[in-house]
């Protein structure tokens, strides 16, 4: 869905690592390099200006996706194509710790996405009751399957940083939604039968 919003994606949205030589770099991403400068390198902070000229236009793009958002229909198609995107997103970004190169904070999107995953299944679930219940059950228990490695990486109202993390961890989250994934994929074809 992102893309289809033209530039208010990148322009909120982009990370430093995949923008072009020369293109501007804004948004959630360019906040969190100037918060957490540690892992930039040799880095000059942005000055109390730059700081506000960013979070003016992340405002005035929120109102804006907001504004552009009230007016959407979605089918069950779109619906169940969306859940396998997010799950595809962490299998992609979120479980490789390049989302939030800067303050490794990985793990708060990886539930995110798991989340609107889930809201977007279990809109669709009552249908996929009535025409697949042994796929709605293995859609339930690899979702219970994703969370609990998710809730093992808790930290008080949060997670741990996605670098204290064992690559044996990191696989097993991998691995997890990669078996959400597959399931998941069927759902779209599950409900429109």
């Amino acid at each position: 869905m992102a893309e289809s919003f033209g530039d208010l994606d990148p322009r909120m949205d982009a990370r430093e690592a995949d923008l072009e030589p020369g293109q501007a770099f804004t948004g959630w991403h360019r906040l969190e390099k100037d918060l957490w400068p540690a892992r930039a390198g040799e880095y000059t902070p942005l000055t109390a200006a730059q700081r506000a000229t960013i979070a003016d236009q992340l405002v005035a793009d929120t109102q804006e996706l907001y504004n552009r958002t009230r007016e959407l229909t979605y089918t069950a198609s779109d619906i169940a194509n969306g859940a396998k995107s997010l799950l595809d997103e962490v299998a992609t970004g979120k479980v490789t710790g390049e989302e939030e190169y800067f303050s490794r904070t990985d793990l708060w999107d990886f539930q995110a996405n798991v989340d609107g995953a889930r809201v977007a299944w279990e809109g669709l679930r009552p249908l996929l009751q009535t025409k697949d219940a042994a796929l709605g059950g293995r859609i339930a228990r690899e979702f219970e399957n994703v969370q609990a490695l998710l809730d093992a990486q808790r930290k008080g109202d949060g997670f741990v940083t996605y670098d204290t993390l064992t690559a044996e961890q990191i696989k097993a989250m991998a691995d997890a939604v990669n078996a959400l994934s597959e399931p998941l994929s069927k759902l779209a074809a599950a409900v429109l039968a």
